[in-house]
């Protein structure tokens, strides 16, 4: 997976997430798996087509999710996660993800991508993709968010 492309989409993360107040970011690891999948209870998924292709993930655990949400309304309690809260994750996706393009577009690559796709449960593992996928595991106050890439190159 090519460098640039990965780091835009983590440009993307330090731009998108402090605009809602979560700032402190930290990459806990990254790491290089032969699939993407979801194996955390809330999963936003979303298909990039043009001259990168492949899916962008963004999972969480309910609890990280919940936060993730009373953040960009702007610290209104979440209690659960129904249509409002789901729409707000699918909402951080978009962003982070229009930004990831964005930032390739400079560089003359254009990307589009779809809407997302929300995956909520407990006990569910979801295969997405079968293409090398790099998850970079980010831990804020809100707690872990975890962003899959795979790519077709």
């Amino acid at each position: 997976m090519q460098e640039e492309y990965v780091n835009s989409f983590v440009e993307a993360i330090y731009t998108v997430l402090p605009s809602f107040g979560i700032t402190d970011l930290k990459i806990n690891s990254l790491e290089l798996k032969d699939n993407m999948y979801a194996n955390m209870n809330v999963t936003s998924v979303i298909g990039l087509t043009g001259s990168v292709r492949g899916n962008i993930s963004y999972s969480f655990t309910e609890e990280s999710a919940k936060k993730y949400v009373s953040a960009m309304m702007m610290g209104m309690p979440v209690e659960e996660i129904d249509e409002d809260a789901r729409s707000a994750i699918a909402e951080l996706s978009n962003l982070i993800t229009g930004r990831g393009c964005k930032i390739l577009s400079n560089d003359d690559t254009f990307t589009d991508f779809s809407t997302p796709s929300f995956i909520i449960g407990d006990d569910i593992f979801l295969l997405i993709s079968t293409v090398k996928t790099l998850a970079i595991n980010v831990e804020t106050e809100a707690g872990e968010m975890q962003v899959n890439i795979g790519l077709e190159l």
